[in-house]
């Protein structure tokens, strides 16, 4: 099994990618389905290859869980379309466009292995940029990534890339669509691929098959009759109970979260986000917050305050700054 950060030594589709990744050049695409031990792998790697390399992911969420930085603070992406014929993104103009700074150039010369988690994620103009760069920055145009080594993890049944309307009408002409696969860098060079098999991270067999229709879109009436029989009474409102309700619509969401706070006492307060840099129309996390005392709030913050909250409530106000008491009964400034 795959323990912490060992992986199984017993499992073959492992120690393929395991010897692709440390003992060749090429790059490779992992996947399977979830709990093969893809995390683990690429944790593995990071920690234990001898190749100087960097991990990246498309959300700061995926950055976080994978130990990176994400894709477009990394390379310093725009947020909008990358389209081929883009002249600030010719190679003539890139450096001029980009101007990465002495530190990240020597970083980029230096890197020979480059990790990109939820692969799936990432549209296939990116994947064209990111090579567009790395071949120009290691003055390296014959050879794709400017011959460094990708790893690519994720699963293409899982998340796909989130493409406006509007984006996907500029990049339709150059793409038939938008996952990774369809760069067209990927027409230049043989891309390796292992898809692990053994599931660690469930132990019912029956379950494990019930998830797999799931994923490939095939669920059964037998599946769907054992999904039905798992679910329970609704839980009553207990003010008490330190509880979150998920919704995959973020109208649904909005919608509790208002009526929960409405049932709070004493007067709402807005505080307004301070925006720095360049940040996504698509950004999840609200610009303001209007809050109350005794509010359950997650915490919306970077990684090294993320590491130190989770979901929280907010306890009182002082001086007009909101206190929040972590689940371990620490009292922080927010």
């Amino acid at each position: 099994m795959t323990q912490g950060n060992q992986i199984d030594t017993h499992n073959p589709e492992l120690q393929n990618a395991l010897h692709i990744i440390q003992f060749t050049r090429n790059s490779l695409f992992l996947t399977g389905k979830a709990g093969t031990g893809k995390s683990t792998f690429l944790r593995y790697i990071a920690q234990n290859t001898k190749k100087k390399c960097v991990v990246l992911a498309p959300t700061g969420i995926a950055a976080i869980n994978a130990g990176g930085s994400t894709l477009h603070s990394f390379f310093k992406l725009p947020f909008h379309p990358l389209l081929p014929n883009d002249s600030r993104y010719s190679v003539r103009h890139l450096r001029k466009t980009l101007r990465y700074n002495s530190e990240k150039i020597k970083l980029i010369r230096a890197l020979e292995l480059v990790i990109i988690d939820e692969i799936s994620m990432v549209r296939a103009d990116i994947i064209d940029f990111i090579d567009k760069v790395l071949r120009v920055y290691n003055q390296n145009m014959r050879e794709p990534f400017g011959g460094k080594q990708l790893l690519l993890v994720g699963d293409v049944f899982q998340l796909e890339p989130v493409v406006k309307e509007d984006d996907r009408k500029l990049l339709t002409p150059y793409y038939p669509n938008f996952y990774f696969f369809n760069a067209k860098v990927f027409q230049e060079m043989r891309l390796l691929s292992v898809e692990l098999k053994k599931v660690y991270r469930q132990g019912d067999p029956s379950f494990i098959n019930i998830l797999d229709h799931v994923r490939v879109n095939q669920l059964q009436p037998e599946d769907l009759l054992q999904l039905n029989r798992q679910v329970g009474a609704s839980l009553p409102e207990d003010d008490s109970r330190l509880a979150i309700t998920l919704s995959s619509l973020r109208d649904s969401v909005d919608y509790i979260n208002q009526r929960q706070l409405d049932r709070l006492e004493g007067k709402a307060t807005l505080f307004r986000g301070i925006i720095e840099g360049e940040v996504a129309d698509n950004n999840a996390l609200p610009w303001h917050h209007r809050g109350r005392v005794r509010r359950q709030q997650p915490a919306h913050a970077h990684r090294a305050v993320a590491e130190t909250w989770s979901a929280g409530h907010l306890r009182e106000k002082r001086h007009g700054t909101p206190m929040g008491k972590r689940d371990a009964g620490h009292s922080d400034r927010v």
